[in-house]
């Protein structure tokens, strides 16, 4: 009985031990996997922070390369117009000198022209006289209305009258007598010349000069002399041309846009002209 208990206890031992082995075993394959696991997982995190870590260096690498074009595009739109500023100033500094250049050259003319009227502070005789003699030729040159009515220009003791129409040589001297004149009769240059300056150069204009009686012989329609005044015929004139079937036997005043003096031309009377009247003032 004895033995019995002893071999069971023995066994009971054995069995023990088999079972703490197997237990210990199965606790280390337990630790094994969980390792196992443990290090796939961290493989895994790895990994994905692996692939994290990348993808923020691809987007910092993106959000980096376009801030810095950005920043290069701002600079370059910044430099563009730093140099059109300073293109426009240049310009402007130009347009002011060439304006002060002008005003400086205009101020120095003004001064040597004052430099020559005035010596000290008066004017000179010579000044004086000159500009005395500038005035009255410009009184002259000037058509004025005076004493003269109403669309008339004075010159001297004579008023004129410039038509705006055009008619025949008969109806302009009919015309003027209407207006208790004449006809312009030119008695001197100096006439002439006024009579040339306020009248327009693109017209030709009848006077009171007429070839009556025979053929040459001209004579004013006031009476005056033909041969006490002067004349002043255009070249070649007068000619009397045979073309027109009545003559040439008005005389006129010939457009000229070459020569401050208008010279005279003989023209067919019944061909229709301005016409220029006179009468005392």
């Amino acid at each position: 009985m004895k033995s019995d208990l002893a071999a069971n206890a023995k066994m009971g031992v054995r069995d023990k031990l088999w079972l703490l082995m197997a237990v210990v075993l199965l606790l280390q394959e337990c630790v094994q996997h969980a390792n196992s696991n443990t290090w796939k997982g961290n493989h895994e995190a790895m990994e994905s922070q692996y692939h994290q870590v990348e993808s923020l260096d691809r987007s910092s690498v993106y959000q980096n390369t376009t801030k810095t074009v950005f920043v290069g595009m701002k600079r370059i739109v910044i430099f563009v117009l730093y140099g059109l500023l300073v293109l426009l100033l240049l310009i402007l500094l130009l347009v002011t000198g060439i304006k002060f250049s002008q005003l400086s050259r205009e101020i120095t003319d003004l001064k040597q022209y004052l430099g020559k009227t005035n010596h000290g502070g008066t004017t000179s005789a010579l000044g004086s006289g000159e500009m005395t003699v500038h005035s009255a030729a410009l009184e002259e040159l000037t058509p004025i209305r005076g004493t003269c009515s109403e669309g008339w220009v004075s010159y001297q003791s004579s008023c004129y009258l410039v038509s705006i129409t055009s008619i025949t040589w008969s109806k302009a001297e009919e015309q003027c007598k209407a207006h208790g004149g004449h006809l312009l009769v030119l008695n001197t240059a100096e006439e002439l010349d006024y009579i040339s300056r306020i009248v327009p150069i693109k017209y030709a204009y009848w006077i009171g000069l007429v070839e009556r009686h025979h053929e040459g012989q001209w004579s004013w329609v006031d009476g005056t002399d033909y041969r006490s005044t002067p004349t002043f015929w255009d070249e070649g004139q007068p000619d009397d041309w045979d073309y027109r079937e009545n003559g040439e036997d008005c005389g006129q005043l010939h457009p000229s846009e070459r020569r401050e003096r208008r010279l005279w031309n003989d023209a067919d009377c019944n061909i229709k002209f301005h016409y220029i009247c006179e009468k005392r003032a």
